[in-house]
């Protein structure tokens, strides 16, 4: 019998956009938002190749991922966040990675 891994055994739910990364923690801010801290972590993954630059990704969450430094293997949530220019009345819509609270 195989082992199960709790990171990539997840249920498949329609239109859910989760991502598995293996990376570096760079470094992470720490905001002050309406409900509570957002952290916003820069997580560096390995470069495919030597002659490749690495992929960096912001991952924000509410609470610290992990020390500066340190290896992290997280699943993200890539979610929507809509806003209206107010000069223009064009509406925008920002994809952003949020670590998965499951």
């Amino acid at each position: 019998m195989s082992e199960k891994n709790p990171v990539t055994d997840t249920k498949k739910i329609p239109n859910e956009l989760k991502l598995r990364l293996q990376g570096k923690l760079d470094k992470f801010e720490k905001f002050d938002g309406k409900n509570g801290p957002i952290y916003e972590s820069l997580v560096i993954l390995p470069a495919p190749d030597e002659y490749s630059s690495p992929h960096r990704f912001s991952v924000k969450s509410d609470r610290q991922i992990d020390k500066q430094g340190a290896s992290v293997d997280i699943q993200v949530s890539i979610k929507s966040r809509y806003w209206r220019d107010k000069n223009t009345g064009k509406s925008n819509y920002t994809p952003e990675l949020w670590l998965d609270a499951a």
